[in-house]
């Protein structure tokens, strides 16, 4: 939104107009600096806000606690159950399927859209069937996964690394046929060679969009990891948070659901934190998100 000033006046029969700069371009550092306090202040003020409704309302028997425990008491279930172990294993199990599943899933993903990029023989023999791949849903493939890999935690690593490898491909894919064919003619020009075209090139020109791929799929791992654990699984967050509903446990059921939401953030933070040092080109796009 434009910061400048507009007024309207008449002269002669006609009208002029005239635009005073605004705070954004009178003090640019300093209308930065509120607007980023701001920002800071309304992330944080609408949780906090939703914690001290909903404490109010369980406290004054708006709320039935019996299904939405106030905000205190869900803390002490998540300490206690921090203090005795099982919080602590549910995490510790979770975040490492999530973390191999995802890295092996943005790997290969990588990898194979890029050559899928480069090579219109692989493209022609594989891209028609990752995308039919794609449109079916990720949970349906889990029983298959069960019958390969047994029971355990390797189907849910394999179903996460799924998950995530076919939106990297096809985004990958994408990011490498979409390079300006006139960066390639003038590299080719200059004498580059295949691997020199592609190292400074191509890659530089596809791994922004690559980069938001992978940013993206951080949060869908997430997402897949705790609801396959849920459905099918013996440990883990997701099975500690559908154990607790069955025990009609809501206070720490509650809790495994919050820490969930922040092993999500803190997941995605890493994930978009790692990709600002590695591709140069989407600092300020991270920086404005």
């Amino acid at each position: 939104m434009s910061t400048l000033m507009t007024s309207h006046d008449r002269l002669g029969g006609r009208e002029l107009v005239r635009r005073t700069p605004g705070p954004a371009e009178l003090a640019p550092q300093r209308h930065a600096r509120r607007r980023r306090g701001v920002t800071l202040t309304l992330a944080w003020a609408t949780p906090v806000l939703i914690i001290v409704v909903w404490e109010l309302t369980a406290q004054f028997g708006i709320l039935d606690t019996r299904f939405f425990p106030a905000p205190s008491v869900i803390w002490q279930a998540g300490v206690r159950s921090i203090q005795d172990g099982v919080m602590t294993d549910a995490i510790v199990d979770t975040v490492r399927k999530l973390v191999i599943g995802y890295g092996i899933g943005v790997v290969a993903g990588v990898a194979l859209g890029v050559l899928l990029g480069l090579s219109w023989i692989v493209r022609a023999a594989l891209e028609h069937t990752l995308v039919a791949l794609y449109t079916l849903p990720k949970l349906a493939l889990f029983p298959v996964f069960l019958l390969m890999f047994g029971l355990g935690g390797l189907p849910q690593i394999v179903l996460v690394g799924v998950s995530v490898f076919f939106i990297v491909v096809l985004a990958s894919t994408t990011a490498v046929l979409s390079v300006e064919q006139g960066y390639r003619d003038a590299a080719e020009v200059l004498g580059a060679k295949r691997t020199q075209l592609l190292r400074h090139v191509i890659l530089p020109a596809a791994l922004p969009a690559i980069a938001t791929s992978i940013r993206l799929t951080a949060g869908i791992a997430i997402l897949v990891i705790v609801g396959i654990e849920m459905v099918s699984g013996d440990s883990g967050l997701g099975y500690l948070i559908f154990q607790r509903s069955q025990v009609f446990d809501p206070a720490t059921m509650y809790a495994g659901v919050i820490i969930a939401g922040v092993i999500g953030v803190a997941f995605t933070g890493l994930v978009t934190l790692a990709l600002k040092f590695a591709v140069p080109q989407q600092r300020p796009r991270l920086r404005r998100s």
